[in-house]
């Protein structure tokens, strides 16, 4: 068991990995379209005040740039699809071994169950009681004694605690 439960850990540790790995892909395309946007606002000021004729220019320009952010926000929005299937796929084989992990501790319990309730029903109480009140009767003085340290225990483990 410890060791499947290990083999959660790396899983999770993986996942961690690669999710660092695929948000740095999503930073950097984020960032160029940043960087994109701000090269057209910076070309929409640089054309305030100026001629006519240069406006088409600065209008072509600006709209280069922002095509290009459009190209670089889809990249975006791609690696973060990505990462997502990425994500949920592990999410998904994380929790198969869980639910492995669960039947098998389950049916063992189980297991373990029917062995303590065929044990049981296996034991006479009746047989078990008479023992009992035989031994007493051939050893008065030690049942006394046992009783007494039995009841002292029980009296200690249940009396309030400050």
């Amino acid at each position: 068991m410890s060791q499947e439960q290990h083999s959660v850990d790396e899983a999770i540790e993986q996942v961690a990995r690669e999710a660092d790995g695929e948000l740095a892909e999503v930073k950097s395309a984020l960032s160029r379209a940043q960087q994109a946007m701000d090269n057209a606002r910076s070309a929409m000021q640089g054309a305030y005040g100026k001629a006519r004729e240069r406006s088409a220019e600065v209008a072509e320009r600006v709209r280069t740039h922002l095509d290009e952010a459009r190209v670089h926000l889809n990249e975006a929005k791609e690696a973060s699809a990505k990462l997502a299937a990425k994500a949920r796929e592990q999410a998904e084989q994380l929790y198969a071994k869980a639910k492995e992990q669960y039947e098998a501790l389950a049916a063992k319990s189980r297991e373990m169950i029917e062995k303590v309730r065929d044990r049981v029903s296996e034991i006479d109480f009746k047989q078990r009681g008479d023992q009992v009140l035989e031994y007493i009767r051939v050893n008065p003085g030690k049942s006394v004694l046992i009783a007494l340290a039995a009841g002292f225990l029980v009296g200690y483990i249940a009396r309030p605690r400050d």
